[in-house]
């Protein structure tokens, strides 16, 4: 395994072949929660928080880039399971991301990066405007479905489908 520093907020890590196979894990087949897991243990952290991974899987081998997410989360809600999953399987992948339950509605907090705005999530679910503080109340009131990699998740457990829908 190798780790590059990208600068001061971020890194990456080649992972080959060898190092694949001692983890039971295929390239092609990686999945964002496992190369946060891996990410994880190589900085000794349970949790990274608030970053944003790109898995490039090559035939043996994978190369994943970490960065940290720039400034406070947007938030979207959602009022169905079936609209969430449709903005799942955008294609919006690697974005550091929450999924709460709160007030009987899905609220996703989306961390946005450089290269990857959370706006693109407007298709399905209008923004929700949110004070500074509306991360801690939604810690601290709703219940946490899913953190860190909620869209990855999602996707995962949808099948990368659903249908588009618009608000």
């Amino acid at each position: 395994m190798d780790i590059q520093a990208i600068g001061s907020r971020a890194f990456s890590v080649y992972i080959p072949e060898a190092e694949l196979a001692s983890r039971h894990l295929e390239a092609q087949k990686m999945t964002a929660r496992e190369a946060r897991s891996i990410v994880s243990s190589l900085i000794e952290c349970d949790t990274l928080g608030a970053v944003n991974l790109e898995l490039y899987p090559g035939r043996h081998e994978v190369l994943i880039f970490v960065s940290r997410s720039n400034g406070e989360p947007e938030f979207f809600s959602f009022p169905d399971v079936e609209t969430l999953a449709a903005a799942a399987g955008s294609g919006l992948g690697g974005i550091a991301s929450s999924l709460f339950w709160y007030n009987g509605a899905y609220i996703l907090a989306v961390w946005p990066s450089d290269s990857r705005p959370a706006g693109a999530l407007r298709e399905f679910a209008a923004p929700m405007s949110n004070p500074g503080a509306f991360l801690l109340h939604l810690r601290e009131h709703a219940k946490l479905l899913c953190d860190g990699d909620a869209l990855d998740a999602l996707r995962a457990a949808f099948g990368g489908r659903g249908s588009r829908a618009a608000t």
